[in-house]
């Protein structure tokens, strides 16, 4: 299983052409990770793992990070980002038991780029970023899905404890 750690959502354009963003203090959103490092920061290495560098990619991927941090910042908590996006683009894309709960995950699109997210309470964590191939998720796509969602709850929930291994 992974162990997880967290890290703040401060810059898009990763690997290159780095830009901070500044979202409101009320709204929290982290990355999750593998390691304590950036480099292990899953969304980072699904970018590469995919090959997400041709020129179209690099703009659909930063216009999706540009578009997600500029509807979080007219948002008072996290889960008003539904009010935001219509729901061809902002969806629930899948269920994860975790303890016999299910567990929504969801998902943006943005042209062929998909972001896989949960909220819990106040806080979105990003943890997947793939291409579209299909309509619907395979098996192998849900099982890396369920993996990074059980490692963000590895912890418990309640008062923000899952973010213990917070960067």
């Amino acid at each position: 299983m992974i162990n997880p750690y967290f890290f703040k959502w401060e810059q898009i354009g990763f690997p290159k052409n780095l830009h901070s963003i500044l979202l409101p203090k009320n709204i929290k959103v982290y990355m999750l990770s593998s390691s304590k490092s950036k480099n292990d920061i899953f969304l980072y290495r699904d970018r590469t793992e995919f090959a997400l560098s041709s020129a179209r990619d690099d703009a659909d991927v930063i216009r999706l990070f540009t578009q997600l941090a500029s509807k979080l910042e007219q948002c008072f908590i996290a889960n008003e980002i539904f009010d935001f996006y219509d729901s061809s683009e902002l969806h629930r894309a899948h269920t994860t038991k975790i303890d016999g709960k299910d567990m929504s995950v969801y998902r943006i699109r943005k042209a062929s780029i998909r972001l896989y997210l949960v909220l819990i309470g106040d806080v979105m964590i990003l943890f997947r970023l793939a291409p579209k191939r299909k309509d619907k998720i395979d098996a192998s796509e849900k099982m890396i899905i369920d993996e990074r969602v059980k490692a963000i709850f590895k912890y418990p929930i309640e008062s923000h404890d899952f973010l213990v291994r917070l960067l």
